[in-house]
């Protein structure tokens, strides 16, 4: 406790030794907590790592697992564990050791019309290149993937270099899918995408076999103790050591045994005091999925997400939702939990999302934007009808003659009429409307691109405002007066063809 009649400069040379030692315990405690944020994200990626030689041993006992691919060959469905899982595109994950087999060439097929991407992501999972229409175009393409410290020639032939700033890399394919018809066309798209070694391309194929020794031991996802927290990402970060701007906060983290390389304290006051800031890091972590910058009920997107040098809590809370995020030039996610007057979303009510004339997302080819339903997991819900996402290719799903759009999430199990179409959840809250160029190009951030300008949850108008994508123009739905004993109620827009329910 502070003594408030002390000058703050003045020094007590009486401390007791349990004061002293209260004292040391509480500085371990505020700088584990912030040390615990910044390597939470470097944590999971390890955890991905982990779970992916795994899948790869498993799958492909005789290749290394390093260079291949772990494919998703069908839509997510609610048996998915993976946080915001994607019901428009085909993924697949690859993962590099720079520092080990040396840069990497990717080569992408040609994909037409078609979205493809292949994100790059260093050991914290912020991405470092992106592959795909905006950024690449859509034709084949053999792009350089180096670590840090490479310098030598870059080869002809290569379309583009990605220079990743850590020795670990992730690589996140996604193919958009119209639906399972197509399975067969895009499971051989997936298998074009390959990884080979810089020295044994453009001839060669095949991996070598990498040391792999960082993610031995016990699974990562069953850790509980966060000095087992500590001691393995303080592993991960030795390996992958933070940028030279981030070097005086590594410092820190050493002084209390959370830095890289670092040895836990043996003290027991100590260890506990990093325990206690564990605790407390996660517990800002929660508030951060569930508490940020909202407008009439929608969370707004970080304009940042998916860059290097955000707040750590925030990248923290970030890939704790949405793993791997990409940045807002790419693909931007807004998530509704509330209703405009604040009430939490309740699966057994009625809710829309209306898109007035001219509001629905303008998209630069090949882009698009879809409405997910996911429960308060972050994750799909089981439905009778076994519809997660509503887009602009879902059958029956036609604007009204002035262009104006609206999607219905409802409980009741109501049999499908022509024009209609809807998710239906049980329980659990439906997502935000999800745009971008896992979605569009970069008219979604710039310009006027991807506002949806009025947006209603059944009897409460949500209006996302401001944002990462401009301001929005549409103006909020009018409401009546009150009723008697009730509150004010918007008005109901136009039930004509348009509207999209069930």
């Amino acid at each position: 406790m502070i003594d408030d009649r002390r000058r703050i400069e003045d020094v007590r040379a009486d401390v007791p030794p349990a004061a002293a030692r209260e004292a040391e315990a509480g500085n371990a405690r505020a700088v584990a907590m912030q040390a615990y944020l910044y390597a939470f994200p470097g944590f999971l990626h390890m955890r991905q790592l982990q779970d992916f030689v795994l899948g790869r041993r498993y799958a492909a006992p005789g290749e290394p697992p390093l260079g291949g691919w772990v494919l998703m060959r069908a839509l997510a469905d609610p048996a998915t564990t993976t946080v915001s899982p994607n019901v428009d595109t085909l993924s697949g994950a690859s993962h590099l050791l720079l520092d080990d087999h040396g840069p990497v060439v990717l080569s992408v097929p040609a994909a037409g019309d078609r979205y493809l991407s292949v994100a790059v992501l260093d050991a914290s999972f912020d991405t470092a290149g992106l592959i795909g229409p905006r950024t690449t175009g859509t034709g084949a393409g053999d792009h350089l993937i180096a670590g840090p410290g490479w310098s030598g020639e870059v080869p002809p032939g290569i379309a583009s270099v990605v220079r990743v700033p850590t020795p670990a890399a992730a690589l996140i394919q996604r193919i958009f899918v119209h639906g399972p018809d197509e399975y067969g066309s895009l499971h051989r798209l997936q298998d074009a995408v390959r990884v080979t070694p810089l020295a044994r391309w453009p001839e060669g194929a095949g991996f070598p076999e990498s040391d792999l020794s960082i993610v031995d031991g016990p699974p990562l996802r069953e850790t509980r103790d966060p000095l087992d927290f500590f001691a393995i990402t303080s592993r991960w970060m030795r390996r992958n050591p933070p940028p030279a701007t981030d070097r005086g906060l590594a410092g820190l983290f050493d002084t209390v045994g959370t830095g890289p390389g670092s040895a836990l304290p043996e003290d027991p006051g100590l260890r506990e005091a990093l325990r206690a800031g564990a605790r407390d890091a996660q517990a800002l972590i929660d508030a951060r999925v569930v508490v940020g910058p909202t407008h009439g009920g929608w969370r707004l997107p970080d304009p940042v997400g998916g860059a290097p040098g955000r707040p750590f809590a925030d990248r923290a809370a970030a890939q704790m939702t949405q793993l791997g995020q990409l940045p807002a030039t790419e693909t931007v996610y807004l998530f509704a939990q509330h209703d405009a007057a604040g009430d939490r979303l309740d699966g057994a009510r009625r809710y829309e999302v209306a898109f007035p004339p001219g509001g629905l997302p303008p998209l630069d080819a090949p882009g698009f934007w879809s409405v997910t339903m996911n429960g308060p997991d972050s994750l799909l819900v089981a439905n009778p009808a076994g519809r997660y996402v509503v887009r602009p290719d879902t059958p029956g799903l036609e604007p009204g003659p002035d262009g104006a759009l609206t999607l219905v999430v409802q409980s009741p199990s109501v049999a499908d009429a022509p024009g209609r179409c809807g998710c239906r959840p049980r329980r659990g809250i439906p997502s935000a409307w999800r745009s971008g160029s896992t979605c569009p190009a970069p008219r979604c951030w710039t310009g006027g691109g991807c506002r949806p300008r009025s947006v209603a949850w059944g009897d409460h108008a949500l209006i996302p405002g401001p944002g990462p994508c401009g301001p929005a123009r549409g103006s909020p739905v009018r409401r009546r007066p009150p009723r008697a004993g009730g509150r004010s109620r918007p008005r109901r827009r136009s039930r004509a063809p348009g509207r999209c329910g069930g």
